[in-house]
C-alpha cells in the first residue's frame, strides 16, 4: 500500500520538480546570452 502511494507521489511531483530545474537552467543560460551580447554594445 504504501508503495502504490509513494509512486502516485513520485510521479506528481517529479514533473513538476523536472519542469521547475529546467526553467532554472533556461534563466541561467538566458542570462548568460544576454550578458555576451550586452558587452559588443558597450564598448
Amino acid at each position: 500500500m504504501r508503495s502504490r502511494i509513494l509512486k502516485a507521489a513520485v510521479a506528481i511531483v517529479a514533473p513538476i520538480v523536472i519542469e521547475y530545474i529546467v526553467k532554472k537552467i533556461s534563466e541561467k543560460l538566458d542570462k548568460k546570452q544576454e550578458e555576451r551580447k550586452a558587452i559588443p554594445v558597450q564598448n
